[in-house]
């Protein structure tokens, strides 16, 4: 997928300086800061926590009705 880079993403606000970087910017210019990207990577984290979560919830009902 292109992204257009005319368009406007907004802003939003380095939690390490408060300096407003441009929402499409990955990298605060002013500190350094790097803003963390949820994607991909960020929704396997997620499915890997729920699937640690089922099995125990799994293997807890699995000793308790023996």
């Amino acid at each position: 997928m292109r992204i257009d880079a005319s368009k406007d993403f907004g802003t939003r606000t380095c939690p390490s300086c408060a300096m407003e970087v441009a929402a499409n910017e990955n990298r605060c210019p002013i500190c350094g800061y790097e803003f963390p990207v949820e994607g991909v990577a960020g929704m396997r984290r997620w499915a890997a926590w729920i699937a640690v979560l089922v099995l125990a919830a799994l293997a807890a009902g699995f000793l308790l009705a023996r």
